[in-house]
């Protein structure tokens, strides 16, 4: 507030100080009610600037600085006072285009934030909006500069009801830039025009005849119909135009001819900002836009149609003005494919074919210049041209990807590309002495010596800066190869990479390795840049009946690492990175995958076998019940029933059931993760199946049972070990040959009966029996694991 004070109020620093302090950014701390006793210093300084008109700028210019940083309340109080102040700068006639021009900036400001407020919404909507366009209809030609285009399109854009009412007056403001060479107030108008087209969509009624269209589609006919008025105008008395039926278009003043020349230039400009004002409209408006490709192709296809050699040959001031503007022309109707394709992208798909001739077709005749022709400014003839048709094919690669279409004339694109890219070498001329007095001897003698230094051969390079190539050219002509690799490289012939490759191969080892031959890429970074990026594509995007030029490329990007670009140096990694992954690829990930463990080819013919697994635990099994609840599982819903009988039946019975097979077993790592679940299984199976089997053991001699049960149980934990199974794992039992060996006896129920002489003679024998039994069984055992792989 000290320093606030310190100012005179009506001096410049005071201005300069408050502006300062409303965009002061620092890190110092204020407290909140000093920081508002500031604003309303600042607000009653602004209005008090406004109700004076010789101080109303310097509080505009204010007002514009702290707008954003007002409150609601402060904004909602003194909104009407700021609109009617800014207008009163509008409707004076002594304001100068600097007063005009923050008017307009605030007043545009004010409406985007008072849409926000209902109450001064309606007032804008139902009074302010008619003042501003009867004010800017009546403002003088020379005023309309660029922020009164950017007023209209505030209004349009967030007023469009209002605005639907005054389009005729709003059409014939916008349309007073139609013929000028101001290429920002060209611009401004152009999208004012796409505003309003967007704004009367409601009021719009097409006519009977023309029932497809709608008030966008409308309006690009009446640009449409406009150029080709222009073109008929200018070349209907030279070439054959193809004939259009014009019915509306843009209600335009006429062009006097009293002075030809004018006329012919004045037509030029004309056509160009037509192309602007199609171009906005194609582009859209940010929402969904449509169009008449058919419309705007034909425009494109007619235009140019026209070549320079249709009318260089003519002598006349009118031909030769035409000559001289053809290749504005032409650029213009580029701009507005390239408008059309970034609009529509892959929805121009079906018209992919006409796009790519249109470009081929400029691209050819645009090469047909003599080696001593050049241009006043010392370029290449038909450069623009050429950058222009790039740039709009580098729009429909980029947008169409795969689908652009580019490989099937592919190779015709190549020869005029190469132009653009490939340098003249320099070139020798040997000049010899006329011969027509020369004796036979002096002509042997002249004939002997024209390889050496003599005085008969003048030798000169005859190299001159239009044999060199032109770098702007040079650098968008490689973008377009690189993107053609990108967007077709699958579908492209093997002649166009073999082309290239030997072409960019042999020109970027003369550039790292030769030092007399050519200098362009030497001295020119940016394109040595862009031809490392043509070989990385080609190199990344191969033919599948060509192999890569790996070696080649490994050995230039480790050259183009000692670069002193460090753009090249990172696209040198970069692209040796990818290099290295190709030479040597990495191994695929392991993959642990669990493998079904009953396989198709263990399941009988007759028969279809449900596949499940049985998980075994070795050390925690304690008797053979345990092993049979967890390796057998009866099929159908019959009961088993097992009775006392003899010993060497119950044996068999268990070597037929016990079937393991080894399938593939879970890593050591996932052991212990898997005991617990292997539990838990444990658990429930041995509760299901002690619920399906009753086993009833009648036996009366219960110490020669256990025997039994021991040595079985030492058989089994003995075949285990022979043949390295290691069943504390995810290992499970093989219920096919559970089935096959059992099939019999499913359909049957078991009553074995169990009866055991008490004598130790007998208790001897029936011991030997049995070990002769186990014997044979884990032979049996053995012979099945012979066919299961091993980890």
């Amino acid at each position: 507030m000290d320093l606030i004070n310190f100012f005179d109020q009506n001096s410049k620093e005071y201005n300069e100080f408050l502006q300062y302090l409303i965009n002061f950014s620092g890190d110092i701390p204020f407290n909140i009610e000093e920081i508002d006793k500031i604003q309303n210093i600042i607000i009653s300084t602004i209005n008090t600037y406004l109700n004076q008109s010789q101080s109303r700028y310097s509080g505009l210019i204010i007002l514009d600085k702290i707008l954003s940083q007002c409150s609601k309340d402060i904004f909602s109080k003194y909104c009407i006072l700021w609109i009617s102040k800014s207008m009163q700068v509008l409707e004076s006639i002594h304001s100068t285009l600097q007063e005009l021009s923050i008017s307009c900036k605030v007043l545009g400001s004010l409406i985007i934030r008072s849409k926000d407020i209902p109450e001064i919404q309606k007032q804008v909507s139902t009074q302010i909006v008619k003042q501003f366009i009867n004010i800017i209809n009546n403002l003088n030609s020379e005023k309309n500069c660029g922020p009164i285009y950017y007023l209209i399109a505030v209004l349009l854009h967030q007023y469009p009801e209002v605005c639907e009412r005054f389009q005729i007056s709003i059409k014939k403001i916008i349309l007073l830039q139609i013929d000028s060479s101001q290429k920002n107030l060209v611009n401004a108008s152009a999208r004012c025009y796409a505003l309003l087209a967007k704004a009367t969509e409601r009021s719009f009624k097409p006519s009977v005849s023309k029932s497809n269209y709608t008030c966008w589609t409308y309006n690009q006919a009446l640009i449409c119909n406009s150029l080709h008025v222009i073109m008929d105008e200018l070349f209907s008395n030279l070439i054959e135009l193809e004939n259009v039926n014009i019915s509306d278009k843009l209600d335009l003043p006429n062009i006097s001819e009293e002075n030809i020349i004018q006329f012919y230039f004045k037509q030029k400009q004309r056509f160009l900002n037509l192309c602007s004002y199609l171009s906005y409209m194609l582009c859209g408006l940010g929402t969904k836009n449509s169009v008449l490709p058919h419309e705007i192709l034909k425009v494109l296809c007619r235009g140019l149609a026209i070549q320079p050699s249709n009318i260089k040959n003519q002598n006349s001031v009118k031909e030769q003005i035409l000559y001289l503007i053809l290749p504005e022309l032409h650029i213009a109707l580029f701009h507005v494919l390239d408008s059309l394709i970034n609009g529509f992208k892959e929805q121009l798909i079906p018209f992919g074919l006409t796009i790519l001739q249109l470009f081929l077709q400029t691209l050819q005749w645009t090469e047909n210049v003599l080696v001593n022709q050049i241009t006043i400014n010392g370029n290449k003839p038909f450069r623009n041209v050429r950058i222009s048709v790039y740039k709009c094919l580098n729009s429909w690669l980029m947008n169409t990807n795969s689908l652009s279409g580019i490989e099937t004339i592919a190779d015709e694109y190549l020869l005029s590309i190469l132009k653009d890219i490939v340098p003249e070498k320099d070139r020798i001329l040997l000049t010899i002495q006329k011969t027509q007095n020369l004796s036979k001897r002096a002509l042997k003698r002249l004939r002997d010596s024209q390889y050496e230094k003599g005085i008969y051969l003048n030798n000169g390079i005859a190299s001159d800066k239009e044999h060199y190539l032109d770098i702007d050219t040079c650098k968008i002509a490689l973008d377009i190869l690189q993107n053609i690799f990108f967007s077709s490289g699958i579908f492209l012939k093997q002649t166009f990479f073999k082309t290239v490759q030997n072409i960019v191969i042999s020109l970027l080892y003369d550039c790292y390795l030769s030092n007399t031959e050519q200098k362009f890429y030497k001295e020119y970074p940016d394109c040595r840049l862009l031809l490392l990026r043509v070989l990385r594509a080609s190199q990344m995007n191969p033919h599948s009946l060509m192999p890569l030029p790996t070696q080649y490329s490994l050995e230039i990007f480790e050259m183009a690492l000692n670069d002193n670009n460090l753009n090249i140096i990172q696209e040198a990694k970069i692209a040796l990175a990818e290099l290295e992954k190709i030479i040597h690829p990495y191994a695929p990930p392991i993959q642990l995958t669990q493998v079904e463990i009953i396989q198709k080819e263990f399941v009988s013919d007759d028969q279809i076998v449900q596949e499940h697994n049985v998980i075994i635990e070795d050390e925690t099994s304690s008797n053979i019940e345990t092993v049979l609840n967890k390796s057998i599982e009866p099929s159908s819903n019959k009961r088993l029933k097992i009775t006392n009988s003899d010993k060497s039946e119950i044996i068999n019975n268990i070597q037929n059931k016990i079937d393991i097979v080894q399938t593939n077993q879970d890593p050591l790592e996932e052991r212990d993760d898997t005991v617990e679940e292997r539990d838990d299984t444990v658990e429930e199976r041995d509760n299901t199946v002690e619920e399906r089997m009753t086993i009833t053991i009648q036996n009366e001699n219960i110490i020669e049972h256990e025997q039994v049960i021991q040595i079985c149980k030492k058989s089994a934990n003995k075949t285990s070990v022979s043949n390295e199974i290691n069943i504390d794992t995810s290992d499970s039992i093989s219920s096919s040959n559970i089935m096959k060996q059992t099939d019999n006896r499913t359909d049957e129920s078991m009553d074995i009966t169990e009866n055991i002489d008490p004598s130790p003679e007998n208790n001897t024998s029936e011991v030997n029996q049995i070990n002769s039994e186990l014997e044979k069984g884990e032979e049996e055992i053995l012979q099945l694991f012979q066919d299961i792989p091993k980890n």
